[in-house]
């Protein structure tokens, strides 16, 4: 497989759902929410790529009103072989403008997957109602062979009753080679809690890199694009369902068609 195959998947796409929205759906009463899922990903040329498997199980414990953490593992099949993630990370409200999220995961057992991630995000919460919020944050994301990535981003989220607006601009130094590219992310949800969450992202941008794999080490700088629906539903009080449909092209690459299927229970 490429670098560029799963660098996209496992950067962009691992923040495509920035801390700030994610605050929106949090769970009330309850201290714990326990969520399981699974995916499947078809791709496009698959005599190439085959299809990928993906499990996952997160436990979401809230401290008190200003602190949340979460742990999260998943076990993930490809045709290059079978690997392993974990992440610890939490939410944190400083004062009534500044709340900040942080994660910390590593990976192991494939090629494709990170050996170390860190995300740490600054939300300022704005106007009367602190219904707007910008967001500054930084990752940086260690793969085997010495290759890393640094990615920079800024937005802004708009909350409008039932409404979420996002904006983000990542800005992606990969190396070797220090290559720069942009992407960007643009949400838009509906929902309320103990109700549903809809959300729709559009991503898209540059995926440019340093390959280092041919004799001569060559830079790639190709389109992508994904087109994610993501929806949680409440059942009843205290648990529900939830899950996504997604489409993913990259130029000159494959096509990906993934759904995902979860259920979750707040105790």
């Amino acid at each position: 497989m490429s670098r560029a195959s799963f660098i996209f998947v496992s950067v962009f796409f691992g923040i495509l759902l920035p801390a700030n929205i994610l605050m929106a759906q949090t769970f009330e009463e309850k201290s714990h929410r326990l969520e399981a899922s699974c995916s499947y990903e078809y791709l496009d040329p698959r005599n190439a790529y085959g299809d990928w498997h993906k499990a996952n199980l997160a436990l979401y414990t809230k401290v008190s009103s200003t602190f949340t953490y979460f742990v999260e593992g998943s076990l993930l099949s490809h045709r290059e072989g079978e690997g392993a993630v974990g992440t610890i990370g939490a939410y944190k409200d400083w004062t009534s403008f500044l709340y900040t999220y942080s994660a910390f995961s590593a990976g192991g057992g494939s090629d494709y997957l990170h050996r170390f991630r860190a995300d740490h995000d600054f939300n300022f919460k704005i106007g009367k109602n602190k219904n707007y919020v910008i967001t500054t944050g930084a990752t940086y994301v260690y793969y085997s062979g010495n290759r890393y990535d640094f990615i920079i981003s800024g937005g802004a989220t708009l909350y409008l009753d039932k409404w979420v607006l996002h904006y983000r601009l990542f800005h992606n130094d990969s190396n070797p080679g220090s290559v720069e590219s942009y992407s960007h992310l643009i949400s838009i949800g509906y929902g309320a809690e103990k109700w549903q969450w809809t959300y729709l992202n559009v991503s898209f941008g540059k995926q440019a890199y340093l390959a280092n794999v041919m004799a001569e080490p060559e830079r790639v700088n190709n389109d992508s694009l994904n087109v994610a629906l993501q929806h949680r539903h409440w059942l009843g009080k205290y648990y529900g369902i939830f899950g996504e449909t997604s489409y993913f092209k990259l130029e000159d690459g494959y096509e990906k068609y993934g759904i995902t299927c979860g259920i979750f229970y707040e105790f």
